[in-house]
């Protein structure tokens, strides 16, 4: 008798918490009113797309820009239609967008090695809905459509950032195709190589460092043939970026990273430079942090190291870093990316793992607290009942 009673005071506090939870989800879940309708703009409608059997078509410029004009926030699904070889690849496929508010939308093109040349036009479409209590409720669409000429002829094209010295350098490489006085973005690059299948005609490619135009060069190219462009963009550039692990002789494990890095300023002096250190853990992003800085920074070579250990500690796993030379508190260049397998990590002090003690103990007070409420419930009801029960024997004694 005893245990039913605990156990039904036990399942009267998980009832009470339940409800809580549910009249949470009532709330948020409560009918909008919404007017107004959404609309598309952005470069994809106005683009010439001419793309030969085999290549594609992939640059930030070319977009879709979806804006929300009703009166609260919408779902939107996007979609693209295309002919039969075509794949249409948008950055982001479904999402939700604040009233009043707009979001960029990337698109690229692909066209198959056995896509039939010929004329088309793709399109693509933003479709707006709302969640209710009474399932989606569909709000309208915008659509946007372009032409796409798919081409049997082909040529070949590599474009190359170097320094004035002739050092290959990291720097962003933009390839347009020149269609009479107008100019369509074709492929993009942030490696400072780019490599393309192009179809034949006129191109202009651009390079730029720190978001700055620092050469173009414009040239044909005909079909079956190849050819090398060089662009010399890079002043100041990473010359040397390696990475010396180091472990700890007691234990054997890994103590800390050094970085050693050579900046290399071929054109003028530079009176503010800073270097960061980027570094990323299985894919996901660690910290950035300052480690080096010049002031000035003058023309020729200079070298600096750091000693890096992460502020929880060595975890084992894929560690990569990558340096950021900023001027003037501008982004102007990067290095490559260095990395790193930590498979014996040193000391940590937070973490996933190191939570999971606190979780337990969280949850076990928990617990503990709600076995004490229910037995002190108990307790007070059987109280109240000997009480009683004492009570109604006294007055029949009477």
């Amino acid at each position: 008798m005893k245990i039913a009673r605990l156990g039904k005071i036990i399942t009267i506090w998980f009832a009470i918490c339940a409800l809580a939870f549910l009249s949470a989800g009532v709330i948020s879940n409560c009918p909008v009113n919404a007017g107004g309708g959404i609309a598309l703009s952005g470069s994809f409608s106005s683009q010439t797309f001419e793309i030969p059997q085999g290549s594609s078509v992939s640059a930030p410029s070319v977009d879709v820009v979806v804006f929300n004009n009703l009166d609260d926030a919408i779902g939107i699904r996007m979609s693209a239609q295309a002919p039969v070889g075509v794949t249409v690849n948008l950055s982001e496929s479904e999402f939700n967008l604040e009233s009043g508010s707009q979001k960029a939308i990337s698109i690229s093109v692909k066209v198959t090695t056995d896509a039939a040349p010929g004329n088309y036009s793709i399109s693509i479409t933003a479709e707006a809905y709302k969640e209710g209590v009474q399932g989606i409720q569909l709000l309208g669409s915008a659509r946007q459509t372009a032409p796409l000429q798919v081409l049997g002829e082909s040529g070949t094209v590599s474009v190359q950032a170097i320094s004035p010295d002739g050092t290959p350098v990291i720097a962003t490489i933009r390839l347009f195709k020149q269609i009479g006085s107008n100019k369509y973005e074709f492929a993009y690059s942030e490696t400072g190589i780019l490599n393309a299948i192009v179809s034949p005609g006129s191109y202009v490619a651009e390079g730029y460092v720190g978001g700055q135009l620092l050469d173009e060069k414009s040239f044909d190219i005909a079909a079956g043939e190849t050819k090398t462009i060089e662009l010399t963009v890079g002043t100041i550039y990473f010359e040397q970026f390696d990475i010396l692990e180091y472990s700890n002789k007691d234990t054997g494990k890994f103590a800390f990273a050094e970085m050693v890095y050579t900046v290399k300023n071929v054109y003028e002096q530079v009176e503010n430079a800073v270097v960061l250190l980027e570094v990323k853990r299985d894919g996901a992003s660690l910290e950035q942090k300052q480690i080096g800085s010049f002031s000035p920074l003058v023309v020729g070579s200079v070298g600096q190291s750091y000693q890096y250990t992460p502020l929880d500690g060595w975890i084992s796993g894929d560690y990569s870093f990558k340096l950021i030379l900023k001027i003037n508190n501008e982004i102007y260049t990067s290095s490559t990316e260095k990395q790193i397998d930590v498979t014996g990590g040193g000391h940590s002090n937070t973490g996933n793992d190191s939570n999971i003690p606190l979780i337990v103990g969280i949850v076990c007070a928990v617990v503990i607290l709600l076995a004490i409420a229910s037995f002190m419930i108990y307790r007070s009801r059987k109280a109240k009942h000997i009480h009683s029960e004492t009570k109604k024997k006294g007055t029949r004694r009477e």
